[in-house]
């Protein structure tokens, strides 16, 4: 049924260690569009093998839904917005039920290393009528989708915008560290996952007269694209109702109950209340090693900094881990939006020395690190500049399509997940003197490396030569980690 070959590629991350090029042998039954095409390959993991024959047999029944697209299209927002207006407005579900589990991404255990769940069979078993996600090309969904004819949307977007999404994608949760000029190039080439970009578009706009097909731009969705929804499903709500489908995770706010009554709670996504207590009574070792910071604080520079110095400055393992495998973000999987991987767990499993990075503030943080007390590396930033980070980082990576003015607003408020800012600093403040805990600057980091270097090296107990800390200082250069 298919054919494939084995591509050479500089793209490849602990998530995925090679990469094939995969072709459906018999077309014949992909319908016919406007005009006639080859069906695109696909570049995808070997690991999809063994799942490429279930795929094409899926079952699919006449009310399912299916939202495609290339990777970083308008995905999450057009399944939020598909899965409510299917449902009725049920914004109750929906802030109760992750996306995640609403809207199961089909092909994602068999393309991605790790993944602990079958999500082909999360989708069989899913009550219907059925949401499913996928980045495969059209020639790789399952065929019956052409004689049963269940809602397909399709969502395309501007290659440039894509590529410069994806780009921060493959780095902040493929993991990949290469350099900018070398993921575009790849993209260009047709090397990065789900490639090729542009043919993957083309295969759904040449069929999108079919009656069963809404092909959607993402552009045009920031101005009327949930109108276009609603009419393909025949459905109609008045206009305060549609403005109202929201493209984000519900957020609420958490505070221990034993705080203090002027200690702000802290803005989480609502999933976060079903790990709490998990993190709360979480065993800490006196061996662990913690970073935390509010996000945009210098985190990756400090973890990287920090696991060096405390695996004896192993270049060659650092070289070949990922610093993501290394050092495990402990609540992403509690915070993240569409994250499968149980993170916490990820952090009971890791051999010790643990290093664990997180950004939770200190009350929601283990109990045990102020018993046990392993040792606690805090970096702090001018909040000036942490806020125009953030905003760059909300925007690129959480999808948040509002204005400047909006966000500022929202952060000086404490709107903004981790907030409270400035209490999450005031609060490891007030704990500097405790000898488990190192309060740095990143000011201080940017300013003089050299001096920070040697102050972690005395904290974690290690000495180096003069020459090892000068060549340490080079390898966390500003320069260098931006390059990297």
């Amino acid at each position: 049924m298919f054919s494939y070959r084995v591509i050479d590629s500089q793209l490849t991350t602990d998530l995925h260690h090679q990469q094939i090029e995969i072709r459906l042998n018999d077309t014949s039954a992909i319908p016919d569009g406007e005009q006639t095409r080859t069906p695109a390959h696909c570049v995808i993991t070997p690991t999809y093998l063994d799942a490429a024959e279930r795929i094409r047999n899926l079952t699919v029944y006449e009310d399912d839904v299916w939202i495609v697209t290339f990777p970083k299209a308008g995905t999450t927002w057009t399944q939020e917005m598909v899965w409510l207006i299917d449902h009725d407005l049920d914004y109750g579900t929906a802030s109760k039920v992750n996306l995640l589990e609403r809207s199961v991404f089909l092909e994602l255990s068999w393309v991605i290393l790790g993944c602990p769940v079958d999500t082909i069979q999360q989708v069989e078993d899913l009550p219907r009528p059925r949401h499913i996600k996928t980045h495969l090309p059209l020639a790789f969904l399952p065929s019956q989708l052409w004689t049963v004819k269940p809602r397909i949307v399709y969502c395309a977007r501007n290659p440039k915008d894509v590529a410069v999404s994806y780009m921060h994608h493959y780095h902040h949760l493929h993991g990949f560290t290469g350099p900018k000029e070398a993921f575009l190039d790849g993209l260009l080439a047709d090397k990065v996952l789900w490639c090729p970009q542009v043919k993957h578009a083309l295969d759904f706009w040449n069929i999108r007269q079919l009656d069963h097909v809404l092909f959607l731009h993402f552009e045009e969705m920031k101005k009327v694209g949930i109108a276009l929804v609603l009419n393909s499903i025949n459905t109609k709500f008045d206009e305060a109702d549609s403005l109202g489908c929201p493209g984000a995770p519900t957020f609420v706010e958490v505070k221990l109950k034993e705080s203090p009554e002027e200690t702000k709670p802290c803005v989480l996504p609502a999933k976060f209340v079903d790990y709490a207590d998990r993190i709360r009574n979480f065993q800490v070792y006196e061996d662990d090693v913690w970073i935390v910071t509010f996000p945009k604080c210098g985190t990756t520079w400090t973890q990287e900094m920090v696991w060096l110095i405390d695996h004896d400055l192993d270049y060659d393992t650092a070289k070949q881990v990922n610093l993501n495998a290394r050092s495990v973000f402990f609540e992403l999987g509690a915070v993240g939006h569409n994250i499968p991987v149980d993170t916490v767990a990820t952090v009971e499993n890791l051999p010790r020395p643990r290093h664990i990075k997180s950004h939770l503030p200190l009350p929601l943080l283990p109990q045990q690190l102020w018993t046990v007390k392993p040792r606690i590396v805090y970096v702090s930033r001018n909040p000036k500049d942490v806020a125009v980070s953030y905003l760059h980082h909300y925007q690129m990576i959480m999808g948040f399509r509002g204005t400047k003015d909006t966000f500022l607003r929202q952060l000086a408020a404490d709107k903004v997940m981790y907030c409270p800012q400035v209490q999450h600093v005031l609060e490891f403040w007030r704990v500097r003197e405790d000898r488990n805990v190192l309060f740095l600057s990143y000011e201080r980091m940017k300013r003089d490396l050299r001096s920070v270097v040697a102050q972690v090296c005395q904290f974690f107990g290690k000495e180096f030569s003069d020459e090892e800390l000068d060549t340490l200082a080079e390898h966390l250069s500003f320069d260098q980690m931006k390059s990297e």
